[in-house]
């Protein structure tokens, strides 16, 4: 359910805190002013797709900004739980980065591979490096290639040759 549908004056209200978070100088500002709009949010928030995901996300953004994963995890998860009917791979690439940060691997992975599975490489390539070799090696690791062919099988198999038998005829001319 989104809010617009509910209370369209309550969502504007919010959405203009929201916008205006964008302007705020530092990650503490932000994170004020996306917290006045969360008190604005009828309870449970989580009712809401939107804008309950674009607060938490951007409250989880901030956290993460200044390096406080565990706030940034708690936020991430009420996104993720606002989205689970409408999910996005946005939020589960940075619930991946910031288990990844917290040394929860498992979970890091688990969340890679959900972004992966739903939008491919492109939001990796927006992020350090180091989420994407991790999820790479990883899932290498879980989901090893098939060994390839033999060659000889492979030569069997893709060329013709001719075999010799009682019935065929020896003279090749």
């Amino acid at each position: 359910m989104y809010l617009d549908q509910v209370n369209y004056e309550l969502n504007k209200q919010i959405n203009d805190f929201v916008c205006n978070s964008n302007d705020a100088t530092t990650p503490e500002e932000r994170i004020d002013i996306l917290n006045q709009a969360w008190e604005l949010l009828p309870k449970p928030a989580t009712q809401f797709v939107e804008p309950t995901s674009a607060i938490a996300c951007g409250i989880s953004g901030s956290y993460k900004k200044i390096g406080d994963y565990p706030k940034a995890l708690e936020w991430i998860l009420i996104a993720l739980e606002a989205r689970k009917t409408v999910p996005d791979g946005s939020p589960f690439l940075w619930a991946g980065i910031i288990y990844y940060e917290l040394g929860d691997m498992e979970n890091a992975y688990k969340y890679f591979d959900l972004t992966y599975n739903e939008l491919r490489y492109t939001p990796f390539s927006m992020e350090d490096k180091k989420y994407w070799q991790f999820y790479k090696q990883r899932k290498e690791k879980l989901n090893p290639k098939k060994k390839p062919k033999s060659k000889i099988r492979y030569f069997q198999t893709t060329f013709f040759v001719p075999y010799l038998t009682a019935a065929t005829p020896t003279t090749w001319m």
